[in-house]
């Protein structure tokens, strides 16, 4: 009789997909486009051809971004680990490009193509794809900081140097933070987190000092906390007065004052949750923060039922990643973060950012249908030729839940309903 490998499960269908982030993440982008055109038309009515300029490009993007989701979930996620290496390669190519061909906008230079495409957007879930795919071949030593911390902060360092040369500050920050967790959750140690973080902060610091763009962004931070609403930085004090005009209920949608050209800039981008307070008030602001939450409660959840340590540690790369940058979005609106650029994922104007979402998006769906799953035919997955650095498996201790429960719990499940030997051996005798 032929026994069927407990570890391969049946080939994903759609109902393999996880239902409730898709949901989540369609709320967020239906009220991205109200919010969008609420914020956009007055801008668009004087600087453009019609007022469906801005909400117009929007949707375009948006399709695009489902596109690429839809093409992503469709895709076992262990095509990226696979693939690892490759893309990282063009992705730091591309932040290269960025610098010597980048388009010169607002004294950064940050895309190409007269600003059509961002690299480093992309580059954040690149990233994530390599660093996830490092660790789970590196198993036990990553506790050695030769094997470790040394390749990460060497890897980091050069992926944040050549953002903050654009200068991207806000960017480089997301993707050091969210390497770092998985990096913490891979089972390095706390040591080495704290040596690493102590000389990220002092890089960051010499930054700051050295650089005038960062340093007037920084003071710009400071004269805000002290009085937002006296603050002489424009953004920072507009954004501050729509929050405080809308009050618990806002002043409806549609009604927002700040959104007007000579007030807000960009008030259907990098200031949208400002717009947001102004229009619905604290309910409305209440309402993104909770979608938002439960967003990172389904990749979380996601990631904990993945049998494998790539699938992990990606599924919470990405949910990280999302959360941190909507919590930055929301730090600069309530003036506890310097003006960054970021846009709020899933809701502000924004095509690189946009696809960029909804790609990564569709890799935690990837991962939540094929969890568990492996082709009947052909070679068994290997991992040991994805990474550079050190290949070796070895033991691991994560600090990420096991998809299966306990090895002591999955044995007593495996011999549940045997026959001990001793007694089987008896029963034959007699």
């Amino acid at each position: 009789m032929t026994t069927a490998n407990p570890h391969l499960t049946a080939r994903p269908s759609a109902s393999r997909y996880d239902w409730g982030l898709i949901t989540i993440v369609t709320a967020l982008l239906l009220f991205g486009i109200v919010m969008v055109f609420s914020a956009s038309y007055p801008w668009a009515i004087r600087f453009q051809t019609t007022p469906f300029f801005y909400i117009a490009r929007h949707l375009q993007w948006i399709a695009v971004g489902v596109v690429a989701m839809l093409a992503m979930a469709s895709v076992p996620y262990t095509v990226w680990e696979r693939w690892s290496v490759p893309l990282l390669a063009v992705g730091l190519v591309a932040l290269v490009a960025v610098i010597v061909l980048g388009d010169d906008r607002f004294g950064a230079k940050r895309t190409l193509f007269e600003g059509s495409v961002q690299p480093s957007e992309p580059v954040k879930i690149i990233v994530l794809i390599y660093i996830s795919t490092w660790l789970a071949s590196k198993g036990s030593r990553i506790r050695d900081i030769n094997y470790g911390l040394i390749p990460f902060g060497i890897l980091m360092g050069i992926v944040a140097g050549l953002i903050v040369a654009q200068p991207n500050i806000s960017t480089t920050i997301l993707i050091v933070t969210t390497a770092t967790i998985i990096f913490f959750l891979a089972g390095a140690e706390t040591k080495q987190i704290l040596f690493g973080g102590s000389i990220a902060i002092a890089t960051f610091w010499l930054i700051v000092t050295r650089n005038d763009y960062a340093q007037k962004r920084v003071e710009a931070l400071l004269q805000s906390i002290r009085n937002p609403l006296g603050s002489t930085e424009h953004q920072i004090f507009q954004a501050s007065q729509a929050l405080v005009t809308g009050g618990p209920l806002g002043a409806g949608l549609g009604n927002s004052l700040e959104k007007f050209p000579g007030n807000l800039p960009l008030s259907w981008s990098d200031n949208i949750f400002a717009i947001v307070g102004e229009e619905l008030g604290l309910i409305g602001t209440l309402l993104v923060i909770l979608l938002f939450v439960l967003f990172t409660y389904r990749g979380l959840r996601i990631a904990s039922r993945t049998p494998d340590m790539f699938g992990s540690l990606l599924a919470v790369g990405i949910t990280c990643l999302v959360a941190l940058q909507a919590i930055l979005h929301i730090a600069v609106v309530v003036a506890v973060a310097p003006p960054t650029g970021v846009t709020l994922p899933f809701i502000s104007f924004g095509g690189s950012s946009m696809v960029t979402m909804l790609g990564a998006t569709g890799i935690l769906l990837s991962i939540s249908r094929f969890q568990g799953w492996q082709p009947a035919r052909g070679p068994s997955r290997k991992t040991t030729n994805n990474a550079t650095f050190d290949l070796r498996w070895g033991n691991r201790r994560p600090r990420l839940p096991s998809a299966g429960g306990s090895a002591p719990a999955r044995k007593s499940v495996a011999n549940k309903g045997k026959r001990p030997a001793s007694r089987t051996a008896s029963a034959t005798r007699r």
